[in-house]
């Protein structure tokens, strides 16, 4: 119960969110013998619209996608997963490769087990390529907007928005390639659609 110099509002927002937590959300955050996992990468969903082969469209997709391309040549270089995504728009794009800096801090989910990399990395060109298109702010917004919500949308149809780790998510390097694969291509996508280009 709240004291009565404290507003409801307030006494809320002091509360642990474990406590507000669906129980179906506080079951994920146990493991199998009962140990205590904590993060939003135990809460995740089948993510076999990234892991599985791909189907002779999107092959052709990824062999007609520069981006796709360029991101396949950057694995094994160092780069965390929003560092390749980044990098490759970048590319693509004809920016500085300085602004790859913006994404040092996000790989691993922002080194969490949040957001996936290849998530914030897109985000972050779309923001990138929308500066390109016009110095308008208000503009800038509205046609960043609509790439990054396109760009989300698709993202939560194939899996989940949060990064479960190189351990659970990534077994083996193919499958990994074919994520950051797929994903270029439809960043690509609306990128170009935003842009035009």
């Amino acid at each position: 119960m709240p004291s009565p110099g404290l507003s409801r509002r307030s006494f809320v927002s002091l509360l642990p969110l474990a406590a507000l937590a669906a129980p179906s959300t506080l079951v994920a955050l146990h493991g199998p013998e009962g140990e205590h996992l904590v993060g939003p990468r135990r809460q995740q969903v089948d993510r076999h619209g990234f892991a599985g082969p791909f189907t002779p469209e999107e092959a052709a997709a990824v062999a007609a996608s520069p981006m796709a391309r360029t991101i396949g040549g950057l694995m094994g270089k160092g780069y965390s997963c929003s560092e390749m995504m980044l990098a490759a728009a970048l590319e693509v794009l004809e920016l500085p490769k300085e602004h790859l800096d913006a994404a040092a801090v996000f790989g691993g989910g922002i080194a969490k087990g949040d957001l996936c990399g290849f998530l914030t990395g897109g985000l972050m060109a779309i923001g990138f390529a929308a500066a390109k298109k016009t110095p308008d702010r208000t503009l800038l917004h509205r046609i960043s907007r609509q790439a990054s919500n396109a760009y989300w949308e698709w993202w939560i149809t194939v899996g989940d928005v949060h990064c479960p780790g190189p351990l659970e998510s990534h077994p083996n390097d193919e499958m990994f390639l074919r994520m950051a694969q797929r994903t270029a291509v439809k960043l690509e996508g609306a990128i170009t659609a935003m842009t035009g280009a």
